[in-house]
């Protein structure tokens, strides 16, 4: 009788760590499926702030279209600089640029010049191409031929390679073989799959360039280019330097030009060429803008990036990116 007490104590005592470890078990699930149902709840709280910024800034540009409606400049309140604004228990802020004080890499999917030789392609292609040449201290892999023609390569419907760029046996070759897009891009970042444009080749080169979904217009405000983007507008100009362009950044008008021809006057006063001039790129109008929103909420950090057109007197989304940089 006392062994078989023994065994039976052993017994329950085995049962009873064995309901603890159980219990600890749960006790450990279920504080897990709790912070991830408060993750969540925190997570969908800033991705909602964001999307309220995103209203605000629909709201603001559609106020400034209204009250300026033949031009857009800097010194309207989209173009303010970010700065926190407090919610309930974080903060939101947001920062705005014009997608059209940019060079729109799509653009390149635009029609050759029909003026122009056999062997030239369309301006946003020779504007990339002088992009490439006057950036300091770009660390090529490839050419700057090699690189923009690249680009026109990813961008055409055909698959004929142009001068030195690359099509599909290009990238079928490598050790992990893919196909050219043949479409326009989605996003600066698919530079990183075209030819040459290792990380810091796009690091130098973003200040400059940007992409507008669906979008093969190139038009560039000469209301919105900031003096760091100086080299652009020489880019854009034939003959124009990038001292002259940042003379006629400088002297902008605080509201900006009212025309591209007081544009033209005023670059003629600061030294450029009548061969400078640049028919149908340029504009003091701009339709597309990025909102760069960051929300943070619980000591957690939400970023969205939204592409706004405004047309008609209707501000549309046409696309959103979650995290990231650009």
């Amino acid at each position: 009788m006392k062994q078989q007490r023994g065994a039976a104590l052993i017994i329950v005592l085995f049962i009873v760590a064995l309901a603890a470890t159980i219990a600890a078990e749960m006790a450990a699930n279920l504080m897990v499926q709790v912070q991830r149902a408060q993750n969540i709840q925190t997570h969908q709280q800033a991705k909602w702030y964001s999307y309220g910024a995103e209203e605000l800034v629909k709201k603001v540009l559609l106020e400034s279209k209204k009250e300026d409606t033949e031009k857009v400049h800097l010194d309207q309140p989209w173009a303010r600089e970010e700065v926190p604004y407090p919610v309930d228990q974080g903060t939101l802020s947001g920062e705005v640029t014009d997608l059209q004080a940019c060079l729109n890499l799509n653009a390149l999917a635009a029609p050759k010049d029909k003026n122009q030789a056999n062997n030239q392609t369309n301006p946003a292609h020779k504007a990339l191409l002088e992009l490439l040449k006057n950036i300091e201290d770009l660390p090529l892999d490839e050419s700057e031929e090699a690189l923009a023609d690249s680009v026109y390569d990813w961008l055409d419907q055909d698959s004929i390679t142009y001068r030195s760029g690359a099509e599909e046996d290009e990238y079928m070759s490598r050790r992990t073989p893919y196909l050219t897009a043949n479409n326009l891009l989605a996003s600066v970042s698919e530079l990183r799959v075209i030819k040459g444009f290792n990380p810091l080749v796009m690091k130098k080169l973003l200040p400059y360039v940007c992409v507008i979904p669906g979008n093969t217009e190139l038009k560039v405000n000469v209301n919105t280019i900031k003096s760091e983007q100086a080299l652009l507008l020489s880019a854009l100009m034939k003959g124009l330097s990038k001292s002259e362009a940042e003379a006629i950044i400088s002297a902008r008008p605080e509201k900006g030009f009212d025309s591209v021809d007081e544009f033209y006057t005023e670059a003629a006063n600061q030294g450029a060429s009548k061969d400078s001039k640049s028919d149908k790129v340029f504009t003091v109008d701009s339709n597309y803008f990025k909102l760069r929103a960051k929300a943070e909420f619980d000591e957690r950090l939400f970023t969205m990036t939204s592409i706004i057109q405004i047309n008609q007197g209707q501000a549309t989304i046409l696309a959103r990116k979650f995290g990231g940089v650009q």
